[in-house]
């Protein structure tokens, strides 16, 4: 049974559905947040030059209310990522102990998942947006996570410093990258163990060499292949255990509905 917190709902948009971690973080959309929504993306325009996926809300939105894309993406990437997760987990149990390391951690999701599934694990979630840190706060408070920390910081920075992690998860964030391949190198340098990663990947090509940046339609970010995401894995020192692709059906655009999928162990 998901619990709801008058404080949760005031920090909508959440863009993960917690409702299997018992908090509930969707709620029936009333007129005003509706227009609430419609204005934070304006707000990060003009403060940032850049909206983040999960605040996206807009004019056809509010004119039209829909069921948003996140929640049935979630489901997608979940068929992959929680099994690759446990499989870890159950790896090192006699590690109880584990450090876990969130890059992109967004309102700390996968956090409050690995801690409910390895309770012993010591948490730690990075993500640059301070709404979604607080929201990964809140959530962790409130669902009774004590061994965990999350920190507002660029990725690149944090991982550069960084002591080395058991666990590594890099879900949902290599996409955001203009050197993606860089940042697996670096990730070599950070996890001591497992690392388990998720990117968004074009589905017009699987030509292991394609790569765009900025990405098509945006002015950050860019766009690869699974089977290149592999390639630079492979090449950062990783090898790969298991590897998946399939389809976020809630995206619209080609190069935006493939979803990457690998379990790595370090050699």
């Amino acid at each position: 049974m998901a619990r709801f917190y008058p404080e949760v709902y005031d920090l909508q948009p959440w863009y993960h559905d917690f409702t299997r971690l018992g908090l509930q973080t969707r709620f029936p959309m009333r007129r005003k947040d509706q227009l609430r929504l419609l204005l934070t993306p304006i707000r990060r325009l003009l403060g940032h030059g850049y909206v983040e996926k999960g605040e996206r809300f807009s004019v056809r939105q509010f004119l039209r209310p829909a069921i948003p894309p996140h929640p049935v993406n979630q489901q997608r990437k979940e068929a992959y990522i929680v099994p690759y997760v446990q499989r870890c987990l159950q790896e090192m149990a006699s590690h109880p102990a584990m450090r876990c390391l969130d890059l992109f951690c967004a309102d700390g999701y996968y956090t409050s998942l690995i801690a409910q599934l390895c309770p012993g694990a010591v948490m730690t979630g990075v993500d640059l947006d301070g709404d979604e840190i607080r929201r990964a706060k809140t959530a962790a408070r409130l669902l009774g996570v004590k061994q965990s920390q999350f920190v507002q910081a660029d990725v690149w920075d944090f991982t550069r410093n960084a002591q080395a992690y058991e666990l590594v998860l890099c879900t949902g964030g290599l996409y955001h990258l203009t050197d993606p391949q860089g940042f697996t190198r670096l990730l070599r340098m950070t996890g001591s163990r497992y690392l388990v990663v998720q990117s968004v990947v074009t589905m017009e090509t699987d030509d292991p060499d394609y790569f765009v940046s900025p990405a098509p339609g945006w002015k950050h970010g860019s766009r690869f292949t699974h089977v290149g995401l592999g390639r630079w894995l492979e090449a950062s020192g990783w090898h790969i255990l298991e590897s998946a692709v399939n389809e976020l059906s809630g995206n619209q655009r080609m190069c935006d509905r493939g979803s990457s999928y690998y379990r790595c162990i370090a050699v």
